[in-house]
């Protein structure tokens, strides 16, 4: 019992360093706002191009901002001691889940309903008939 403890407090000591060093990267990479800047350009055609260039560097912006948000909060699970375990369920996560995702916050099936629940709405019983 110990080895399986001891096995359980190193994998959350590698998921944790592994989740400080990609908080680390995305920081650095936080600042690029360069992007945004809004040029007036005389041909509509290099306006378009630069509107286009600009609305993916906000969707950029905006996913380093989810992905900073969801790894300082598996970092605060790791504290709080509710590291690896399903928000939705309460069961434990899949260790092969939270290798290839350190900061999930659900098991794969309660991923996978709440992603369609936001895509098709609440299962009813009308959407059964």
């Amino acid at each position: 019992m110990n080895t399986n403890i001891t096995r359980i407090d190193t994998g959350i000591r590698q998921r944790k360093a592994a989740l400080g060093s990609k908080l680390e990267d995305l920081l650095k990479l936080a600042g690029g706002r360069e992007g945004l800047e809004i040029q007036p350009a005389a041909d509509p055609l290099d306006q378009v191009r630069s509107n286009a260039d600009r609305d993916m560097a906000v969707e950029t912006l905006n996913q380093q901002a989810r992905s900073i948000h969801d790894i300082r909060s598996a970092l605060a699970r790791i504290e709080e001691g509710s590291y690896g375990r399903c928000e939705r369920c309460d069961e434990q996560i899949p260790a092969k889940r939270l290798d290839a995702l350190p900061w999930a916050r659900m098991c794969l099936q309660c991923q996978s309903a709440t992603e369609a629940e936001a895509h098709d709405g609440p299962a009813t019983f009308h959407h059964a008939a």
